[in-house]
């Protein structure tokens, strides 16, 4: 009887244990493409996870500066060479430690021939040497002057040089091992299960976290209302009046991408190849409109291809005005006074008011005679697009995204002249651009960028819009919630007490 009733107490502990686990659920609208491998792309939905799992040396805050992750501290030690020295309070969850050995073990790793086919390691293609001083001390050298260099190690992702080895870099794909605040319990195609990494610097405040993937913004809007999930990803801002009702509120991202529409200036054939036509773009869409009544006033109209808090932005320039009768004007000096048609190829579907704003787009341009078909693509084909060509389309939507440096110039590499897949190209701003990424003093590369942005901005590359807004949804459940940029800091999230 009393060995019954040791086991009946043992029974309701356990229980009790399991109830008290907390659990946040979260709807993603996708996850990375190569699961747990972060080196595959620098696209900015599979960044958007990877903090939960990884570190990287440094980070951008919410106001532009650069701050310490696995590195405390940094140097310039001249215009070629710099100094980090790395925290001694990480670990990796497998065990391995963290120190300079490792950040030399990664920039080794970029060399070898798993990495070749990946994108991130390209964003470290100014690194010449690197070597550890001591156990917690790594110096970096550089190609050439870099100003700006500690802000690109915001994307330099730290894993474990010996599990590395063991698995190679797609082996991380399915075995992602990192000093982030979380570990990968489970990656299904359609969920993702985390567990709290306790040997992480970045102490989690929730036990652990359910990513699921939910495509359709509709399907996580109905997800939090029922409670299904206690975050929905990127909803749009015509969701707050309904969400509200129910006691849901809506959490903005700080932007860091500009909405654009490309207008592909290198195909036979195209209208776009002369400056009056992309002039007249701009001028014929009423961004003001779009943000007011589109997205809830949440957002201006872009002046410029880059975000207010990027550092390179220039206060000075004023987004294009709505005047449709300038727009007729610049057609007919081109010698387009019937106007022409066009295909816009966009993804749709992610995000109610995307679809409502590139249908609007596209009644604006119908009134100067710009006849278009909004053609439905995916996100994948974007990508592949993208990198490696094949638009048919006229027009696309993308985006001029700094990612986590926050430096207005990075956004300029997918946009030039160099590109692998080119759709623009101005020579005098890829002379510019190219004086900039080599320039030692910032203030000088902050000038030049600046050159490069008002260059872009009135040869009107693209259609500019707006900052791309990120609205969380939060449900009943969740406390605190604190992405940093656009990054979901999920280490920072909070539930109430239940």
């Amino acid at each position: 009887m009393k060995r019954a009733a040791i086991l009946f107490a043992a029974l309701l502990c356990a229980t009790a244990s399991v109830q008290a686990e907390s659990l946040l659920r979260v709807g993603m609208i996708a996850m990375p493409p190569a699961q747990g491998n972060p080196f595959f792309t620098t696209g900015t939905t599979p960044h958007m996870f990877y903090p939960a799992i990884y570190d990287t040396l440094t980070q951008v805050n919410e106001q532009g500066d650069v701050v310490p992750q696995i590195a405390t501290s940094w140097a310039r030690i001249n215009d070629l060479t710099w100094t980090f020295d790395i925290r001694s309070d990480a670990a990796f969850s497998n065990g391995e430690p963290v120190n300079a050995a490792t950040v030399v073990a990664m920039v080794d790793a970029f060399e070898r021939d798993d990495f070749i086919p990946f994108s991130l390691p390209r964003e470290f293609d100014f690194i010449a040497g690197v070597r550890a001083l001591d156990n917690d001390t790594v110096e970096i050298t550089t190609t050439a002057p870099h100003a700006l260099m500690p802000r690109y190690m915001s994307f330099f992702y730290v894993v474990p040089p010996q599990h590395l080895a063991d698995n190679g870099a797609a082996g991380l794909a399915s075995n992602p091992i990192g000093t982030g605040p979380y570990i990968v319990e489970d990656w299904l195609p359609e969920r993702v299960m985390l567990r709290a990494n306790a040997k992480s610097w970045r102490a989690p405040k929730i036990d652990r976290v359910e990513a699921l993937i939910l495509t359709q913004a509709t399907t996580r809007r109905q997800a939090l209302e029922s409670g299904r999930i206690d975050v929905a990803i990127s909803l749009g801002p015509d969701d707050e009046p309904r969400l509200s009702t129910q006691g849901l509120r809506l959490h903005p991202r700080n932007p860091v991408r500009i909405s654009v529409i490309a207008m592909n200036t290198m195909t036979d054939g195209t209208p776009f190849t002369d400056v009056r036509v992309r002039q007249a773009m701009n001028y014929a869409v009423d961004t003001k409109a779009i943000t007011e009544a589109l997205m809830g006033g949440y957002v201006e109209p872009a002046s410029q291809p880059t975000p207010a808090n990027a550092i390179g932005f220039d206060p000075t320039l004023e987004p294009y005005p709505y005047d449709p009768d300038k727009a007729r004007a610049l057609l007919n000096d081109a010698g387009m006074t019937d106007g022409f048609d066009v295909i816009f190829e966009v993804v749709t579907g992610a995000n109610s008011s995307t679809d409502a704003v590139m249908q609007q787009v596209a009644a604006d341009l119908a009134r100067i005679n710009v006849r278009v078909e909004v053609r439905p693509i995916l996100y994948s084909q974007v990508v592949a697009r993208m990198t490696q060509g094949g638009w048919d389309g006229h027009m696309f939507g993308v985006d001029f995204a700094t990612g986590p440096t926050m430096d207005g110039l990075r956004p300029f590499r997918l946009h030039s002249c160099t590109w692998s897949a080119p759709w623009y190209c101005d020579p005098v701003a890829e002379a510019l651009y190219q004086e900039a990424k080599i320039t030692a003093d910032e203030a000088t590369r902050v000038d030049l960028t600046r050159q490069v942005i008002k260059r872009y901005r009135d040869q009107a590359s693209t259609i500019l819009l707006f900052p791309i807004l990120g609205l969380d949804g939060l449900g009943p459940r969740v406390k605190t919630w604190a992405p940093v940029n656009d990054r979901l800091m999920l280490h920072k999230a909070e539930l109430f007490a239940e």
